[in-house]
């Protein structure tokens, strides 16, 4: 697991405006995190969920249907979670964020956040 990496991730029963169901979702967290994720007690992975459901905007990030990512989706950027790793689906990396798509995702993410 990767950051830029989307994957197939169980987010389970919509709770309110939570988002739920099983989706795409990008990896976020970080590569020293991720690679040493069998280390440490707490599995969690910090992920942003991605949705068929295109509206643009300042807190979406538009990514193009490839490889195994079959409709165009957008990254929801203000549906930030951290999830056990055992929601996420290994076995099917769905595609890879490009340089400037992960650019895009750290500068609108860095806005939201407003750090």
């Amino acid at each position: 697991m990767k950051r830029g990496e989307i994957y197939l991730v169980n987010f389970a029963k919509k709770y309110n405006s939570e988002i739920g169901k099983i989706r795409p979702a990008l990896v976020i967290q970080n590569d020293i995190a991720n690679r040493n994720i069998d280390k440490v007690a707490f599995k969690g992975v910090s992920l942003l969920p991605m949705t068929t459901n295109i509206k643009g905007g300042a807190l979406r990030v538009k990514i193009n249907a490839r490889e195994n990512l079959k409709q165009d989706s957008e990254v929801c950027l203000n549906e930030i979670c951290t999830l056990d790793l055992s929601r996420i689906d290994f076995t099917n990396l769905l595609t890879t964020l490009t340089d400037s798509e992960q650019k895009e995702v750290d500068m609108k993410l860095i806005k939201h956040l407003d750090i």
